[in-house]
């Protein structure tokens, strides 16, 4: 999935579970990255190896239109910083990608393959796979909302 959603469910888990399970927040929020990829969606996974500067805009896009949408729904929330702490530990299984850019592609090559095992892997038509991942952040952000 791309990074909004995942960022997003990491904060709705933070939401959720608030400070009294904040010990839950990050296995349950890192847990939730791979049951998310798992979902049917387009733009699973981007190889490190053939990026383009189209792809690297996408990813900082992406990157800036989830923390911004976390910012605006931080705002106000008395428990914002198990927000954000779901959020990072949601997204924390695709720093390998940063790694692999730094340090080479051939960097965390077993922990690349064990975390494409997870990813969803059939084409699909662009209609069907941003659904699933704006039905994701709806479901995400109405969650947060509530808990607020």
């Amino acid at each position: 999935m791309l990074t909004t959603p995942h960022l997003l469910v990491g904060a709705a888990i933070g939401a959720s579970l608030g400070p009294e399970k904040s010990l839950l927040v990050v296995p349950v929020a890192g847990a939730s990255h791979f049951v998310f990829d798992w979902i049917p969606h387009l733009m699973g996974f981007i190889e490190v190896e053939d990026l383009d500067k189209k792809d690297v805009l996408f990813v900082v896009g992406d990157v800036l239109l989830g923390v911004g949408l976390l910012m605006v729904l931080s705002l106000g929330n008395t428990n914002w910083e198990i927000l954000w702490i779901g959020a990072l530990a949601s997204v924390l299984p695709d720093f390998h990608h940063l790694v692999k850019v730094i340090f080479g592609p051939e960097t965390l090559k077993k922990y690349t393959k064990a975390h494409l095992k997870f990813h969803y892997q059939k084409e699909m038509n662009v209609i069907t796979g941003m659904s699933t991942q704006i039905i994701t952040c709806v479901i995400a952000t109405a969650t947060i909302l509530l808990k607020k």
